[in-house]
């Protein structure tokens, strides 16, 4: 059976792929500093995200058979997501660079958005 292929169109919400990863300023921050600092900030931005429209459809975490920093891939973790505009997917990634009671996630992690559509093939 041949598929023709179409000018893909671009839908509404965005699908929006996350790539996440710790840097240098995770692993050289102490066990408080990640526990009461940064892993609450990270919290705070990830409810930030969702009051902002964005719906998490698919989270992995790949750190099952690794440790320390990213190598190849660049990336250890992954958030699927529908973003109701580009903007939007704009805000979210300055969320990150934004310093909150002396918390830049910026400098503990680089997080980087690829913008798409569902897969033609899987999802209809």
């Amino acid at each position: 059976m041949a598929v023709e292929f179409a000018t893909p169109k671009i839908p509404t919400p965005h699908r929006v792929v996350f790539l996440g990863a710790s840097t240098e300023g995770w692993f050289t921050a102490s066990g408080d500093e990640r526990r009461n600092r940064i892993l609450p900030r990270m919290k705070q931005m990830f409810a930030d995200w969702q009051e902002m429209g964005a719906k998490v459809l698919a989270t992995v975490d790949d750190d099952l058979f690794m440790v320390g920093q990213p190598g190849s891939p660049d990336f250890t973790w992954y958030l699927i997501m529908e973003v109701p505009d580009l903007e939007t997917v704009a805000a979210m990634i300055n969320l990150v660079r934004k310093d909150e009671d002396g918390v830049r996630l910026d400098r503990v992690m680089r997080l980087e958005a690829r913008v798409g559509r569902p897969f033609f093939l899987l999802e209809s």
